[in-house]
């Protein structure tokens, strides 16, 4: 058996996209098609070079290594097709090519006979140390035309790359953009693991985009969606008649990738693989972790161990952040010492103390200040995400704005102080597409955030405190190393909480008043005098001295801010 197949067999390639699927035969030779289908009795490749005749298609051999392949003479770039497989039933079925990097726009469900060109280069390596700061983004909806059009990847830079610029975030992480048949699914539910999606022009818009964002130094990370897929009939379900790349059903009741199988391994990291090398991505963010451990145990573990160690050995600097994960599971730690080997993971125990602390009254908030305090300082911070995603806020609260409590001044007050937090922790940080400005329209896939709130003063207001965030985190050493927090005091009763980092020869104390009165904090600092250099809600503009290693702060409600300790 040749050394690639073998390796597609074995769970182990990462480039399997070369080995499968449809690829020219040379000048004037047509179409190669090579395809996994260990049910099928009979597998033929039909498309527009025939005129979708099924009395005359090309026929597929099963070749000694258990594959499928066949030449079709007429076929060429550009043109329509899928394979017309008789299942063990015996029942003819028409299936798109799993390897396909093109496909047409739904609601046809054809593949395009396509290459993907030469591999893009990425920024891999070449960004900035420090902390991170993504930009999470719909691609498919972020920008529309006014009659509903996507933009195309070209147009969507045009707008992206200058706004996520300008407020300082450092990656643009996008939903998955792996094709998908539903919109509501968000690109959750993937049915073309290698073909950028049309709703941004496929490939050639993708790399667009991406080299309009590589150009400006920003990074990209995708959405990457390893345990469930599209259960549309007749895209990837019960692909050759019977059950191949499923297992079963996901929480979210479309099919789970079976991960015990080999081949179904190799589909998944070379679909992986082929994203970072082939379309410049600078990282993954791989969804659902803690669902697939659950649902697939010891082969989910090994299956994530591998990706995270191919990746890593093949496209150094590569970026792996895991979404989902339960508390104790060992994201991070490196894969010999029996962790997962991602870089980063999403700490959902910091959004969720977090928010669920600002949505209290005021009067509420002094039973649930030992939990909010704790996860401003939970275990691992270094390499943790702190995330205020898509789906951190559930419904009825579906924005940050609506899911704290209070009025409107006060919410936007508090919007601010849950930014602060989390801009200042170490790893870095993850806003969702509009709630830099207070967004109050829950997400919905098939229009804009809404962007008519930037005419509003408040929303503008806090638009301008984030970017003046994301410019004041990098050009400060002490929130840009790996350094822990350290706790300098607090008042639960009156929602008083402060913390100091340090780096760089830089000391700095983060403190905030998250009541709704004027209070005095007490902090122990490691220095003899503190200037404020940023301001949430007000500016003291005063050089304090520090007695004894102790600063007293009077802080009005909802407010907070950044001393530097000399």
């Amino acid at each position: 058996m040749r050394p690639d197949v073998a390796d597609f067999y074995s769970g182990i390639s990462f480039d399997a996209y070369r080995l499968l699927g449809a690829h020219p035969a040379g000048s004037e030779r047509g179409w190669l098609f090579t395809v996994w289908a260990p049910h099928a009795k009979r597998v033929q490749a039909v498309g527009d070079w025939n005129g979708w005749d099924l009395y005359h298609c090309d026929e597929l051999a099963m070749c000694e290594d258990g594959l499928w392949r066949g030449r079709a003479p007429m076929a060429r770039a550009g043109q329509l097709y899928k394979y017309n497989i008789q299942g063990p039933d015996g029942v003819w079925r028409m299936r798109p090519d799993p390897f396909a990097f093109s496909f047409e726009s739904p609601p046809g469900t054809a593949s395009r006979l396509e290459e993907p060109g030469e591999a893009l280069p990425s920024l891999r390596g070449k960004l900035p140390g420090g902390a991170l700061r993504l930009y999470e983004v719909h691609a498919a909806s972020w920008r529309r035309h006014w009659d509903g059009r996507y933009y195309s990847g070209g147009e969507l830079a045009s707008a992206l790359v200058p706004y996520a610029k300008k407020r300082g975030f450092t990656h643009v992480e996008f939903l998955p953009l792996a094709e998908y048949p539903y919109d509501g699914s968000w690109g959750y539910q993937g049915c073309g693991y290698f073909a950028p999606t049309h709703r941004i022009g496929g490939a050639a818009g993708f790399r667009t985009l991406v080299q309009a964002l590589h150009a400006a130094g920003l990074g990209v990370v995708m959405d990457f969606v390893p345990g469930h897929f599209a259960p549309d009939e007749g895209r990837l379900s019960r692909f050759d008649g019977a059950p191949l790349l499923e297992s079963g059903l996901s929480g979210w009741g479309s099919p789970e990738f079976s991960l015990s199988s080999g081949p179904v391994r190799s589909f998944l990291l070379s679909s992986a693989a082929y994203w970072v090398w082939q379309c410049g991505c600078d990282g993954l963010r791989v969804d659902a972790v803690s669902s697939v451990l659950r649902s697939q145990g010891r082969d989910g573990a090994e299956f994530f161990r591998t990706l995270t160690a191919g990746l890593h050995a093949r496209f150094p600097g590569v970026l792996l952040i895991a979404e989902d994960t339960e508390r104790g599971t060992p994201a991070t730690a490196p894969t010999h010492r029996g962790g997962l080997g991602f870089d980063r993971v999403w700490d959902l125990n910091w959004s969720g103390a977090t928010l669920g602390y600002f949505s209290l009254s005021f009067g509420s908030r002094a039973a649930q200040f030992s939990a909010f305090a704790a996860a401003q300082f939970s275990a691992g911070t270094e390499r943790g995400l702190s995330c205020l995603s898509h789906d951190d806020c559930p419904p009825p609260h579906a924005t940050v704005w609506q899911s704290v409590y209070g009025d409107e001044r006060q919410r936007f007050a508090q919007v601010r102080l849950i930014l602060l937090l989390q801009a200042v922790r170490p790893g870095g940080c993850l806003l969702f597409a509009g709630t830099e400005f207070g967004s109050r329209r829950p997400f919905d896939a098939s229009r804009e955030p809404d962007w008519e709130r930037l005419g509003e003063e408040p929303c503008r207001t806090l638009d301008d405190f984030c970017t003046a965030l994301g410019r004041f985190v990098p050009s400060h050493p002490a929130l840009c190393c790996a350094g822990r927090m350290e706790p300098a005091g607090q008042d639960p009763s009156h929602g008083l909480l402060g913390f100091v980092r340090r780096g760089g020869g830089e000391t700095l104390l983060i403190a905030v008043n998250a009541g709704d009165r004027e209070a005095r904090g007490v902090f122990r600092v490691p220095g003899c005098t503190a200037r404020q250099v940023f301001a949430a809600s007000f500016r003291d503009g005063v050089r304090h001295a520090a007695d004894g290693g102790i600063l007293r702060l009077t802080m009005p409600a909802l407010s907070g801010g950044i001393w530097v300790i000399e």
